[in-house]
Formats: C-alpha cells, structure tokens, sequence
C-alpha cells in the first residue's frame, strides 16, 4: 500500500487545505526548530494543524532538531509538547 503525504512548514506558505484534502493521505506538520524560544515556532504550524483537523486529513508533528546535548533535546521536547497541548485533536486519528 502507498500513501502519499506532504511536509508542510511556513515556507510552503499559506496551503489551500481545501484543494490539497483530495491529493494526500496525511500530512507532516514542522511545529518549530531548536530549543523552547518563541522565535522558533513555526508561525503556520497552529492553522495548519487546525485544518487538519477540521477537514479530517490525519497529521503528525516535528520539531527540527539541534540538539546536540541531553539537555537541549528536553528543551526542544519541551517545545514540542507545549505546542500539543493546543491543538484541538480529531480523535478519529489518534
């Protein structure tokens, strides 16, 4: 079985869920890079979960990782479960 999905951060822009919904299976959601700074969030990671969700296409979560220490890769998890808590979830995927 092949699945096709996309990897979707803020510079592939402003995505048109609608029109993609009917091309892809699932999609890779970047929610941000590096340590817990909010700097570095991905500014179209909360929309695009939120379309996600909204329109049933089944998604999981990044962070692109810099961590080169124990402690750096607790901050960058830190990261990522601070932008999970958000996310109004379709349970019908989890």
């Amino acid at each position: 079985m092949v699945r096709e999905g996309i990897d979707v951060s803020q510079y592939q822009g402003q995505i048109d869920w609608e029109l993609v919904k009917n091309h892809i299976d699932f999609a890779i959601l970047r929610c941000g890079y590096g340590q817990d700074i909010p700097g570095q969030d991905d500014p179209t990671f909360k929309r695009n979960a939120d379309e996600c969700t909204r329109l049933g296409i089944p998604f999981g979560v990044y962070l692109y990782s810099y961590a080169t220490t124990e402690s750096e890769a607790l901050s960058e998890a830190g990261h990522v479960c601070d932008w999970l808590k958000d996310i109004r979830w379709n349970t019908q995927y989890i």
